[in-house]
């Protein structure tokens, strides 16, 4: 049997495991084959996160902001920006980014580069991470060691959810080879040429590349060039991401002669298997559905089918090659997934349901017996799951099924706010662990929440948040600004459901509307608002628009504006505003309770600043 890794690669949020990797590296398995997982993002993060990488990063900085300061000092930055090459816009950019940074922060980089080893240890244990005050101010030390990481790359920054690649460049191929390439402007270069070199002496057979998000791009393409160099292995790509850009990939011939082998489109539990079988001597690859190659003359596919998997019949995760004490957390928070596909699939904002026959979800009972499983297994009592939406009825059974069963757990989840969540139905949730719903309000306005096409009776979304916040569940709001033909008068109604309803909206996730690739809305341009797209790089998945109602730059100030009014007014209490906390959130309302975390005032300010 061939010898088989699957890499998570950076960058994804580093508090807890992406369920892909392990759940294929259980499957190849359960196969026969000899299959390991690893987790390159935490490791990187990891790597970065430290004192010395940082002093390293913090000197190297200044070197180049000494160099630039000498070659920018009498230039006109606008006439680079409208007519400059790309070397000279980038190195203005770099320029200015920089010395805006040490400027801004320069009675803080001492100290952050001395106590980033402290932060990220608070993070990672008790008691310090319960402390608010604590857990705060590691927090606040890590964001800012992220960017004095992220300098010598500038103006390309990572966070911590999130890597944000050089806005000079589109997200073309010829911009993510040169990326890739360049050391000047890819972060992980080093760190991925190091890993690379590593797994290229471990003889494996076949390497696989999970590409779930946009802020793994470059990282994975880095890799897996670097892999094809020094490996024989063959390099298979796959993920939500690779999905969502495989028909732009097909156009380039090198992508599946100088990076991949392979690409797998869709959901991979079948697939990877087929694959790997395939590539151990059995059967042809035509065979295997949903596969991309080059087969010596030119790229080609094999029939491409969104076939519903029984979820009821795939491998429990395998988390056993993991070292759960590299995340940035005292207790991981383990992703379950209970369906495939969204059974409502008609919001038109929505790009979900691209490559998804339609909903398709999980045995109670099988449920129960996967966090059993994780619960034997790796002593979890924390979970996300992770589906986009969960029917009421369905999650009522699976709450009650969870209460027979004695599971001593807490959970957090996505959830529409429709009438079948009603007080009971809540208060079952609560009391078989649900501890935070992601609830996607949208916006206040009917006519826009009309358009949407939601499927929900809007009117009755505050009823439905009191009674979760009743059961003693914390409800964070999912807003969106700027959709099509929405007013600034209508985006402010929002804002201020958001501002007079802080009792029953605990945190809020703010998002300006972006024109999905494969979003319905998508399929109307020249109606429903929009006017006109571009792309931002035929990789990109979200357009440039032009449409009625608030423009993008403008929708984008009103968000930052409110966001930033919003985080001041409520500094001293936890998780005003929540981007990517949830797991840690989750512990704390684990630990102390709703009502804790809810009321919770400091004297000092613990709510992380908004940049």
């Amino acid at each position: 049997m061939k010898k088989i890794l699957l890499v998570q690669p950076p960058q994804w949020y580093p508090v807890s495991p992406h369920l892909a990797v392990p759940l294929l590296t259980a499957q190849l398995k359960r196969a026969g084959f000899d299959a390991k997982a690893l987790d390159l993002n935490v490791k990187f993060y990891n790597r970065i996160l430290s004192n010395s990488h940082l002093a390293a990063a913090d000197e190297k900085s200044r070197r180049i902001l000494s160099d630039l300061e000498e070659k920018f000092k009498n230039a006109d930055f606008a006439a680079i920006k409208e007519n400059g090459s790309f070397e000279e816009k980038n190195l203005g950019l770099k320029y200015l980014t920089i010395k805006k940074f040490y400027s801004e922060n320069a009675e803080e980089i001492e100290r952050v580069i001395n106590e980033t080893d402290k932060a990220v240890f608070t993070l990672k244990n008790a008691p310090d991470f319960y402390i608010p005050e604590k857990l705060a101010k590691a927090k606040r030390t890590v964001q800012l060691a992220l960017r004095v990481a992220s300098m010598p790359f500038a103006p390309n920054e990572i966070d911590l959810d999130n890597y944000f690649a050089n806005p000079i460049l589109r997200l073309d191929w010829s911009s993510i080879k040169l990326q890739c390439d360049d050391k000047g402007l890819n972060m992980f270069y080093d760190f991925l040429a190091e890993k690379a070199e590593e797994i290229a002496g471990k003889g494996n057979d076949i390497i696989g590349l999970s590409m779930t998000d946009l802020s793994q791009l470059i990282p994975v393409f880095t890799l897996a060039k670097m892999l094809k160099e020094k490996t024989d292995a063959k390099i298979i790509l796959g993920g939500n991401y690779a999905t969502q850009i495989y028909e732009d990939m097909l156009k380039y011939e090198d992508i599946f002669t100088d990076y991949i082998d392979y690409l797998v489109i869709g959901d991979a539990e079948t697939a990877i298997v087929d694959l790997c079988n395939f590539l151990d001597g059995n059967g042809s690859v035509e065979n295997v559905e949903n596969v991309c190659f080059h087969n010596g003359e030119k790229v080609v596919s094999t029939h491409f089918t969104c076939e519903h998997i029984d979820l009821n019949t795939v491998a429990y995760p395998d988390f056993g090659d993991y070292d759960f004490s590299e995340y940035l957390t005292p207790e991981p928070v383990f992703p379950v997934q209970l369906s495939k596909g969204c059974y409502w699939g008609k919001c038109s904002f929505c790009d979900y349901a691209y490559g998804q026959l339609g909903y398709c979800p999980k045995r109670i009972d099988r449920i129960i017996d996967e966090i059993r499983y994780y619960v034997d297994n790796y002593s979890a009592s924390r979970f996300m799951f992770i589906d986009e939406a969960i029917p009421p009825v369905f999650y009522n059974r699976l709450a009650l099924a969870i209460i027979e069963a004695g599971l001593d757990i807490t959970y957090y989840s996505f959830a529409r706010l429709e009438d079948g969540y009603t007080a009971e139905v809540l208060k079952n949730l609560y009391d078989s662990g649900a501890r935070i719903f992601m609830w996607g309000y949208e916006c206040e306005s009917l006519r826009v929440m009309e358009l949407m096409n939601k499927g929900i009776n809007a009117e009755r979304r505050l009823d439905i948040l009191l009674d979760s916040h009743k059961a003693g569940i914390w409800n964070n709001g999912l807003f969106i600004f700027g959709y099509p033909t929405e007013t600034p008068e209508e985006i402010e109604q929002t804002m201020n459901i958001i501002r007079n309803n802080r009792d029953i909206i605990n945190s809020c996730t703010l998002s300006n509307f972006s024109l999905k690739k494969h979003s319905l809305l998508k399929e109307s341009v020249g109606s429903n608002g929009i006017i006109s797209y571009t792309e931002n790089g035929e990789f990109f998945t979200s357009y440039k628009d032009v449409m009625d109602g608030v423009s993008q730059s403008d929708r984008r100030e009103l968000r930052r504006k409110f966001q930033f009014e919003f985080t001041e007014e409520n500094q001293n209490s936890l998780w005003s505003v929540v981007f990517s906390d949830f797991d840690h959130l989750l512990l704390y309302l684990s630990e102390y309770g709703c009502d804790y975390v809810r009321n919770y005032r400091s004297e000092e300010r613990i709510c992380p600043e908004f940049r």
